[in-house]
């Protein structure tokens, strides 16, 4: 997990908030009413912020912990504010005078700390990391980082970061094949997701497997743990040993496959993404199960998650008269998977880690002749919330 460098105690934060808030623009008028103030920018922005998130936002110590740097203002416990007064100050931030009942309030609000909470900046932040679905070059276009840069430099862990967000697959080359070797390249990010198999799992064919992937089967296309409530964001596996005749990984862009799928067959689509399936794994220490959808979308429709796993896929009950056509979708959003021209085929050779969002990329291999040589991969797996938060910290300027 990533630190600031050169971290130093700070007392009192501007805005109780230790993220960078600098802006090359300067507020140029204020108007203000009743409901809200109104900031005009250097480059010609308006911006526009509500009574209410003002004052709920004040980061004064009487309304903030001045060492948590949380909230301890109770808006409910408060009359409703107006604002009185608002006005730039000689610093160049905003100045908010509010009226509640009988009592008045100033907050100050550093102008770039607005800036970033404008609704057309947060916008524009956010397309930085908006995942792009593949196209046929995939293979060509698949970002490698060298591990040394990935251990030593920041900018290494956060291309790495930019990559699985935006991609939804990376590749470091060049781990020392060292068992445990995974766990350390994961926890530059944060701390390991532990599951039924443990903080980390060896992938080798076993001859009493409780799971497919400890054969030397093929695998078709899958999400990991799709039988978890909240599966794992994002998976690393490290190649460790690979001589084995066979074996090659499979991967693909669950998110352009289902846009594919919205297309061509749109009630199809809309089924998954509304009747639940059951997934569910158990052997000798644990039965977990859940039901959810194939497909996942936002409030907004975009496709934001994908759970598929056919080893997992228990005896889900269906409505009756939606039996037939829920194998019928489920039918083709698998066919579709299976077709070349959505696939990233990779051959892992001995020091190579790929990692890919769970939630996203499938995954899978073609059988292996395990008495042809050696193959030994491990597993592990990251939270998003760990590889933002490590995002954030590297952008954090020293202090």
């Amino acid at each position: 997990m990533l630190a600031p460098e050169n971290p130093a105690v700070v007392s009192t934060p501007p805005m109780a908030d230790l993220a960078p808030h600098t802006t090359a623009h300067s507020i140029v008028s204020v108007r203000y009413d009743f409901k809200g103030v109104r900031l005009e920018w250097s480059d010609g922005r308006v911006s526009v912020f509500h009574v209410l998130w003002l004052r709920d936002n004040c980061a004064c110590r009487e309304c903030r912990h001045p060492q948590a740097l949380e909230r301890t203002y109770i808006f409910i416990d408060h009359a409703a504010p107006v604002v009185i007064d608002a006005k730039v100050d000689d610093s160049g931030d905003l100045e908010v005078r509010f009226q509640q009942g009988t009592s008045s309030h100033v907050s100050s609000f550093l102008r770039g700390w607005l800036r970033a909470h404008d609704p057309a900046e947060l916008r524009a932040r956010s397309r930085d990391f908006t995942p792009r679905r593949w196209s046929d070059d995939i293979a060509c276009r698949l970002i490698r980082i060298d591990y040394t840069r990935y251990r030593e430099e920041r900018e290494g862990v956060r291309a790495w970061i930019a990559a699985v967000k935006t991609q939804g697959i990376v590749l470091l080359e060049g781990v020392p094949q060292v068992s445990g070797k995974l766990l350390e390249v994961a926890r530059r990010i944060g701390p390991v997701r532990a599951s039924n198999f443990g903080e980390y799992y060896d992938v080798v064919s076993s001859p009493r497997p409780n799971a497919s992937a400890y054969t030397a089967m093929g695998l078709e296309l899958h999400t990991d743990l799709a039988n978890w409530r909240s599966p794992p964001d994002v998976q690393l596996l490290f190649c460790l040993k690979n001589s084995v005749s066979g074996g090659d990984s499979v991967f693909a862009d669950g998110f352009r496959v289902a846009e594919d799928l919205r297309t061509f067959d749109p009630e199809a689509f809309n089924l998954l993404t509304k009747q639940p399936v059951e997934f569910r794994f158990h052997d000798d220490s644990c039965d977990i199960r859940t039901t959810a959808r194939v497909i996942e979308t936002s409030p907004a429709g975009e496709v934001q998650r994908i759970r598929f796993n056919n080893w997992l896929r228990a005896a889900t009950v269906f409505p009756q008269d939606l039996t037939e056509r829920m194998y019928e979708a489920l039918a083709r959003f698998w066919r579709l998977l299976r077709d070349r021209k959505y696939q990233l085929h990779l051959r892992l050779a001995p020091g190579e880690l790929i990692a890919y969002d769970n939630n996203r990329v499938l995954h899978g291999r073609a059988p292996f002749d395990a008495s042809s040589g050696e193959r030994h991969l491990q597993g592990c797996y990251l939270d998003q919330e760990d590889l933002d938060s490590t995002l954030r910290m590297i952008d954090r300027p020293a202090a």
